[in-house]
């Protein structure tokens, strides 16, 4: 593992603020804590555009069970939970105490926008992003991502040395150093995205065109279907889903009131596409575990939607573009953007944030 240092006590200094809205289904204390990793390739990294999520992930998931897991190697079958909740690898890739309804507790966020091969001395950028209070888990992540470098990963296994780590809030273009370049002193984040950050943009007027760009590929399941065309929908049902499910699951929750969940699908029924320039890319791996074709396969582009009242949707569509939608978020799939309505930057493609103090 990497040579870093933390600071003495692995706790955040403040307890995230709590938002004063009057309506309690709508609000949620659960938090975003993306961590964004500037690498340098030490030799040719390739990563083959789209597939760098799943070669990140991959390499990621064996270092972290390998280096953390008591019972990883030598079970033929999956550990009991009573392991499971403890086994700090276990509960991060899997949190299987709830099977059948259960949310990773991390997503992954590939270079963007997608290379096919970064050369030695190149920089290259990925964010992961810890949800509610798998946070606490954040060494692991680093110290995993050093030596995911230190092993190589990609076609070739090409090697990488981290160069630093920031926290971001792209919502309030805000970033807070966590590892500076040439530093081995590793600082728990304050800054992470919440429920309140995504009710500061203004909802457009009504009728206003807004632009969603699907950067990775985009997998979502409506009644049991694959849905290849991105109809407003199926897409916010799916994200609402994923949010609540996350809130429950890492911010001890309650399920959110059936009649708002009802009120939220109105509302999403009656967005309309009005354009769309997407394409199908397919990607269909083999599992390294047990051989099974994993699809991965999705839309990208970008999607124009038109509104009489985006109001009640628009604080769930900013806080989904940290969140990523639909299926294999961990493997990178599902990463979406609003396309700016003023001058300012998109979330995922902000290049120049401001130090958080």
């Amino acid at each position: 593992m990497s040579n870093w240092n933390w600071t003495k006590s692995f706790q955040r200094a403040s307890p995230w603020p709590v938002i004063d809205l009057l309506d309690d289904q709508t609000m949620t204390h659960l938090v975003m804590t993306h961590l964004h990793f500037e690498a340098i390739a030490n030799d040719p990294v390739v990563l083959r555009r789209y597939w760098a999520g799943n070669y990140l992930r991959g390499a990621l998931g064996q270092i972290l069970l390998r280096t953390t897991c008591s019972e990883y190697g030598w079970r033929s079958t999956p550990p009991p939970p009573e392991h499971t909740a403890n086994c700090p690898a276990c509960w991060l890739l899997t949190h299987r105490l709830d099977p059948g309804h259960a949310r990773r507790a991390y997503s992954l966020v590939p270079p963007l926008p997608p290379v096919e091969r970064v050369e030695p001395g190149q920089r290259f950028h990925f964010t992961l992003t810890l949800y509610g209070e798998s946070w606490q888990f954040l060494p692991y992540f680093v110290l995993a991502v050093g030596q995911m470098g230190y092993e190589g990963v990609g076609v070739g296994r090409g090697r990488f040395t981290v160069r630093s780590i920031t926290a971001r809030n792209p919502l309030r273009q805000r970033e807070e150093v966590i590892l500076a370049p040439g530093e081995d002193l590793v600082k728990v984040p304050e800054l992470a995205v919440t429920w309140g950050d995504a009710l500061r943009p203004a909802a457009p007027p009504s009728a206003a065109a807004v632009t969603l760009h699907f950067l990775t590929p985009t997998r979502l399941i409506d009644d049991q279907r694959l849905a290849k065309a991105p109809d407003f929908a199926p897409f916010f049902r799916r994200l609402l889903r994923r949010l609540d499910d996350l809130r429950v699951q890492f911010a001890a929750e309650l399920p959110r009131d059936l009649a708002q969940v009802a009120r939220l699908h109105q509302a999403a029924d009656e967005v309309q596409r009005v354009e769309a320039a997407i394409h199908w890319i397919e990607m269909i791996p083999r599992s390294g575990r047990d051989g099974r074709e994993k699809p991965l396969s999705g839309f990208v582009g970008w999607v124009a939607y038109r509104a009489t009242d985006w109001e009640p949707l628009w604080p769930y569509l900013q806080l989904g573009q940290a969140l990523q939608v639909g299926k294999n978020v961990t493997k990178g799939n599902g990463v979406y953007q609003i396309a700016p309505l003023a001058v300012g930057p998109a979330y995922w493609q902000a290049d120049a944030f401001s130090h958080s103090a």
